[in-house]
C-alpha cells in the first residue's frame, strides 16, 4: 500500500489535469478501503484545494484550530450526501505541499489504526498547528537550510546509532550544543561561493563539554535539481522509526520543523574541525564574570579560513559514532 502522501499527491495531480466548472468541482476519493467516501481532495473551479471529510453521526462535531492558514466550514447534510462534512481549505498554493502533509499524515494514521479520517483529522491538526503558523509567517531561507544540515547530521547518526539517535539532538531543546551525548557536536550550514562564514550565537556554543571533545561540522549548501527536500530528509527518517510527533516534539516555536517541499539542497562541500584551544571565537570559559555582565543575545560571524586546516574527510563517521 503506498504511503498517505504519495496518495494525496497522486489525486492533487489528476485533479489539475481536469477542468472543474462554475457548478461542478472536481473530487478524488481519499479514505480508507473499507469506506473510500468518506475522505475527498476537491478543487474547484478557482483552483482552490481542499480536504472534505463525512462526520460519523454518533461523533459531535470538531473545530480544528487551523485559523486563517487552513480555513474550516461546514457543508450541511443534501440528499446527495446524507451526512454533514467538514471542509479544511488550502486558498494559498505556497502551502499546498504543507497542506499534502498534513493529509497524508492522516492518512497513514487512518491505515496503521483502522479509525476514521475524521477523528484522526482532529488528532493531527494540533501537532501541526506550530507548522502551520510558522509557514504562513514565512521561516527565512537560512533558516531552512539550517535545519537541513541538522536533519542531515540526524539522519546520519541514526544509520550509526539507530533510534537512540535522536535523544542526542539536544539544540532544539536549548542546548548549547546541536548534539551532545558523551561528546558534542555543533552544526552550521551557510550558502554561497565568497569567504565561508558561520554564525556562532552565544559565548557558550564554542565551548567543549567539561572533560569531552566538541567537533564543528560545517556544511555549504547550494541549491540543485538534484538536490532533497527537507521533507524528504523527515520522510526518511520516518523510515527509520521516528515519527512525525516525535520530530515535532523535539522542536519549538521559534526554530519549527517545517516540512519544505520547495527548495532542493545538496551539500557541496563539508568542513570538520575539532574545536580545541587553538580554534578562534569567543568562549566563556576564557572570560571572566564581569565581562559577560549585561550581555545577551551575542552574536558573531566565524571566518571559517581563519580556523586551522579542517580534518581529513574520513574522519567523519568516527566523530559520529564517538559522539
Amino acid at each position: 500500500m503506498s504511503g498517505g502522501f504519495s496518495r494525496a499527491e497522486a489525486a492533487l495531480r489528476a485533479l489539475l489535469q481536469e477542468v472543474p466548472t462554475l457548478e461542478v468541482s472536481k473530487a478524488r476519493r481519499l479514505g480508507p478501503d473499507w469506506n473510500m467516501r468518506e475522505a475527498l481532495l476537491v478543487v474547484d473551479y478557482l483552483g482552490q484545494l481542499s480536504f472534505v471529510i463525512e462526520r460519523p453521526e454518533s461523533i459531535p462535531r470538531i473545530e480544528p484550530r487551523l485559523g486563517d492558514t487552513l480555513p474550516v466550514s461546514w457543508i450541511p447534510a443534501s440528499a446527495d450526501s446524507p451526512r454533514e462534512r467538514i471542509k479544511i481549505d488550502c486558498p494559498d498554493p505556497a502551502l499546498r505541499a504543507t497542506f499534502l502533509s498534513l493529509i497524508g499524515e492522516v492518512l497513514d494514521r487512518v491505515d496503521a489504526e483502522r479509525g476514521t479520517v475524521y477523528l484522526e483529522v482532529s488528532k493531527v491538526v494540533e501537532d501541526w498547528r506550530r507548522a502551520l503558523q510558522a509557514a504562513r509567517s514565512g521561516v527565512s531561507r537560512q533558516g531552512l537550510i539550517g535545519l537541513f544540515g541538522e536533519l542531515t547530521v540526524l539522519r546520519s547518526l541514526l544509520n550509526i546509532h539507530g533510534a537512540e539517535a535522536l535523544s542526542f539532538w539536544r539544540g532544539p531543546s536549548g542546548h548549547r550544543h546541536d548534539f551532545a551525548r558523551t561528546n558534542a557536536l555543533e552544526v552550521k550550514a551557510y550558502s554561497g561561493t565568497g569567504s565561508p562564514s558561520v554564525t556562532v550565537h552565544g559565548a557558550y556554543q564554542l565551548d567543549p563539554p567539561h572533560g569531552h571533545d566538541l567537533h564543528l561540522v560545517s556544511f555549504r549548501v547550494e541549491e540543485s535539481v538534484d538536490g532533497e527536500t527537507i521533507a524528504e530528509i523527515v520522510r526518511e527518517i520516518g523510515g527509520a522509526g521516528i515519527s512525525l510527533d516525535i520530530l515535532r516534539e523535539r522542536t519549538d516555536d521559534n526554530e519549527p520543523l517545517v516540512l519544505d517541499e520547495s527548495l532542493r539542497m545538496v551539500v557541496a562541500e563539508r568542513r570538520l574541525h575539532h574545536v580545541d584551544d587553538r580554534f578562534p571565537g569567543i568562549r566563556a570559559s576564557r572570560l571572566n564574570d564581569t565581562m559577560l555582565k549585561g550581555v545577551d543575545r551575542l552574536t558573531y560571524e566565524l571566518l571559517l579560513d581563519a580556523c586551522a586546516a579542517p580534518l581529513p574527510e574520513s574522519d567523519y563517521q568516527g566523530v559520529l559514532g564517538a559522539l
